[in-house]
């Protein structure tokens, strides 16, 4: 009957580790001893997990002894399960997130079977392998030190993992390359400002200075082989330029977006230097199939799509795979006051802002008796479509798109295909602009995807149409309860912001590096110019006398300072106390 209770409170929070715990008929290392206080301990390898006097009353000492810890925690992290006396305990004074790191299946499964944990089990994360969970705020760290000591290897590279993590919660040093132009370029601002906004130090090496020059090579090589020639020298270019700067920025993590100008040589020479690389491929790679030929280049590969694109690298031998949907920028999406000239200029009952792919082009014929505006590029301005297209069909920015987004009654989001005539059947991912017009504030209505799935509530939080017909339906009702438009508007939003902004993408692609582990290069320590520092701190002061002992040097780092006062020999004077400690500090 214990562990039917356990496994039913366990079964709604971890199904899957409920699952593993049922089905576990391993063989078991384990055995309950009774103590003398006649409630259960157990042994697994001659090791005692607990007292065999009082367990309760040595949870009790545990958990004041980590007391000013656990006062302080942000999120707790604990390392053995054991029959959970001192998570009971734990459990009596903490709101904070628990989670349980405990490799062995056979201790869980006895204390399942032993103790009570219904009054806990859905609260605290139970974590069975050496996978990193994604979770909020700093990690503190407890030790269940019977536990520690039965699974020493286990437990070090759980540390370590977590040492990472707060490695990262503490800030990195983050180069982010864009690509010279495309949709991406402007995705690549969005990282780079929620990463800086995340308290990383960051540097966006922004190629959309090369524009000009790429273009002017298209326009001015006689033919492909020539243009491509050009191509791989311009993109040989970048690639130094971006090691270069790793070099001097002391990069811990390069993240390209795609399309990214990244040679494969620039890729290796970061891995031998130990910098972490990653891409994000935000783009359809049905359509886009270079990822064949940069995906195993890159340390992490985050992709929009999962089931197929998986299926694709997992054949293609590729294993570093991860999935990673679009999301908004709040600093930019976001609701504005209009004034009424420009409502007026960008606003209509209908609007749709973005190319003029084939099925959009067709469908959006079902549509030219309505109030409708269309701004975009790629449009047959000789079409039908004509008297809805608005400035000729010219390219608008993203200032202009968000003003659109929030003058529109309601927005249509139709994703885009070059053989549908109307909505994509297999679409398995979101586009950008289903997280920003949502962002906005505007009212959407988007065609029926399987990639919504898990991200947002149809009905509640999104409407989705599936054809022509189904769409007018859905405009004439949505124009006549503004009230209900409204509301279903700012759920969305709400939505978006709370699970779907740049700042998401980013805490949820550096956990997943954490989780793989990630070895921080170890750049020279650079050094400061000698006489710079002897005329910032004067000459006859205490500290520019000292340092003039290096003045035959060019420069010199706190490594040096603290070698000589290591080899020298009497007593250590105050100044050379202060630099020992900067030292130990500097560690």
């Amino acid at each position: 009957m214990i562990f039917k209770n356990n496994i039913e409170i366990l079964r709604q929070t971890d199904s899957q580790l409920a699952e593993a715990l049922s089905s576990w008929s391993g063989p078991s290392r384990v055995e309950v001893v009774n103590t003398k206080k006649n409630i259960p301990s157990i042994r697994a390898d001659n090791v005692s997990l607990h007292s065999l006097y009082d367990p309760e009353k040595e949870a009790e000492a545990w958990v004041k002894y980590y007391e000013d810890e656990i006062n302080k925690a942000e999120c707790l992290c604990v390392l053995g399960f054991g029959l959970g006396y001192h998570l009971l305990e734990l459990c009596k004074v903490t709101e904070s997130p628990v989670i349980i790191f405990e490799p062995n299946v056979d201790v869980l499964r006895k204390a399942f079977e032993t103790a009570n944990l219904t009054a806990i089990l859905s609260r605290i994360r139970i974590i069975i392998n050496n996978s990193m969970p994604v979770f909020q705020g700093r990690a503190t760290v407890l030790q269940h030190k019977p536990s520690v000591a039965l699974n020493r290897k286990y437990y070090d590279d759980i540390q370590a993992k977590l040492s990472v993590r707060e490695t990262i919660s503490s800030g990195l040093r983050i180069l982010v390359v864009s690509p010279i132009y495309g949709g991406s370029l402007p995705v690549a601002r969005y990282c780079s400002s929620a990463l800086i906004k995340m308290g990383h130090t960051v540097e966006l090496i922004d190629n959309s200075r090369f524009e000009s020059a790429l273009f002017y090579a298209k326009d001015i090589s006689g033919n492909k082989n020539r243009y491509d020639s050009m191509l791989r020298h311009l993109t040989s270019f970048i690639s130094e330029a971006v090691t270069a700067r790793c070099e001097t920025f002391r990069s811990d993590l390069v993240l390209s977006l795609a399309q990214a100008p990244l040679s494969a040589e620039c890729l290796d020479e970061l891995r031998q230097k130990n910098v972490t690389t990653a891409y994000w491929f935000v783009e359809d790679f049905r359509i886009m199939e270079y990822w064949k030929h940069i995906a195993a280049t890159y340390d992490f590969f985050f992709t929009i799509q999962k089931e197929r694109f998986f299926a694709e690298l997992h054949n293609a031998g590729i294993k570093n795979y991860h999935y990673l949907p679009m999301a908004a920028s709040p600093d930019v999406h976001k609701p504005l006051q209009l004034t009424e000239e420009e409502m007026k200029y960008y606003g209509s009952d209908l609007s749709f802002a973005g190319a003029g792919y084939y099925n959009r082009r067709h469908l959006m014929r079902g549509l030219i008796d309505l109030d409708f505006k269309i701004w975009g590029t790629d449009w047959d301005l000789n079409s039908d479509l004509a008297q809805c297209i608005q400035r000729g069909g010219a390219w608008i920015d993203t200032d202009e798109t968000v003003k659109i987004f929030n003058a529109s009654t309601i927005n249509i989001n139709l994703h885009s295909s070059t053989y549908h005539k109307g909505i994509n059947p297999f679409g398995d991912f979101l586009n950008p602009r289903t997280f920003e017009i949502m962002a906005c504030g505007g009212f959407q209505l988007a065609d029926r995807r399987p990639a919504l799935e898990g991200l947002f509530e149809t009905g509640e939080e999104i409407i989705v149409f599936d054809d022509l017909g189904d769409l007018r339906t859905k405009i004439r009702y949505y124009l006549d309860h503004p009230e209900e438009r409204i509301r279903i508007a700012e759920r969305g939003r709400q939505r978006v912001l709370k699970d779907h902004t740049y700042e998401n993408r980013m805490a949820a692609m550096l956990e997943v590096i954490a989780s793989k582990g990630l070895s921080r290069p170890l750049w020279p320590e650079q050094g400061e110019n000698v006489e710079g520092l002897i005329e910032e701190a004067g000459r006859d002061s205490e500290l520019g006398e000292y340092l003039s002992r290096f003045s035959g040097k060019k420069s010199i780092t706190l490594s040096d300072v603290y070698e000589e006062i290591s080899v020298s020999e009497g007593q250590i004077s105050e100044t050379e106390g202060i630099f020992m400690l900067m030292k130990e500090f500097a560690r």
